[in-house]
């Protein structure tokens, strides 16, 4: 009886430690890890309010308020990144204890990034997103898998994209209306930091090792495909191999930066695209 004691007190501070490693943003451990239905449920709480707001939301205001169908959507996906921000809050705020910018580095991989070889921190590693950057330009540009989204529309027409939701339609409708820019401001801001990529590459990413191994990184590109409800008739030139770029610069060089610089480079062109519209110069 009296070895036992010290046997099941060593259990209990082994079963204490693992759960404080886990409220502190521990993620190497397979108890800190998400299960599937946690993963998916975080990303329907993401992922359904953005097919809400394309096919439901927005059809049933256009005829109730006055505003430009492009406008009027383009606010409500913006609204869309800032719940998402709200679904980050929700979730971080119990399980980082305490609640630090140290400790919100240890969950998010807010880190400098790490050279895979040496396995320390160096910012030199920041120049990898600038080939990564330049794959995913050349990518879109020349329209690869195009074809595959044409083929998906054309099998599924209800995919087609709405003229609303199409943001060379704003041109127009812009023009004057600068209270857009503070609406391009929180876009930013939630898309590329505190919603979208906080949610997917902050999340989701370092707690899916667990549930899909050395894959993870595919796994969370897809779902981020997946999610893009808004965006769905390019789905097929997306799901594949295109948006698996920004999880794996983020697992492999272990920093939310790396994908938050590539996925964000996007918005170079919103805040040039954007006042010109304005001006009417577009």
């Amino acid at each position: 009886m009296n070895r036992s004691l010290p046997q099941e007190e060593v259990e209990r501070g082994s079963t204490t430690q693992g759960l404080s490693k886990e409220r502190h943003g521990d993620n190497t451990s397979d108890e800190s890890q998400y299960s599937l239905k946690k993963i998916l449920a975080i990303w329907a709480s993401v992922t359904l309010p953005m097919g809400l707001i394309i096919w439901v939301i927005t059809p049933f205001l256009i005829p109730r308020v006055d505003l430009n169908p492009g406008l009027l959507y383009l606010t409500l996906i913006t609204l869309g990144l800032v719940w998402q921000g709200v679904v980050s809050y929700v979730i971080l705020r119990p399980w980082v204890v305490p609640c630090t910018w140290e400790g919100l580095k240890k969950r998010l991989w807010l880190n400098t990034p790490t050279d895979p070889r040496t396995g320390s921190p160096s910012k030199r590693m920041f120049i990898w997103t600038i080939p990564l950057i330049a794959f995913l330009f050349l990518w879109d540009k020349l329209g690869v898998l195009q074809g595959l989204n044409q083929a998906w529309v054309d099998a599924i027409p209800f995919f087609a994209p709405r003229d609303y939701a199409l943001i060379r339609n704003l041109a127009e409708p812009a023009v004057g209306h600068w209270w857009l820019l503070g609406v391009l401001a929180v876009l930013i801001l939630f898309n590329y930091f505190l919603g979208e990529e906080l949610i997917f590459r902050g999340i989701l990413l370092p707690k899916m090792n667990g549930a899909f191994g050395r894959w993870d990184f595919i796994a969370n590109g897809v779902l981020f495909s997946a999610y893009h409800l808004h965006l769905i008739w390019v789905l097929p030139s997306q799901i594949i191999v295109r948006d698996w770029v920004y999880p794996w610069a983020a697992k492999r060089y272990k920093s939310y930066w790396m994908s938050v610089i590539i996925h964000g480079f996007d918005a170079i062109f919103l805040v040039v695209l954007f006042p010109l519209a304005i001006l009417g110069r577009l």
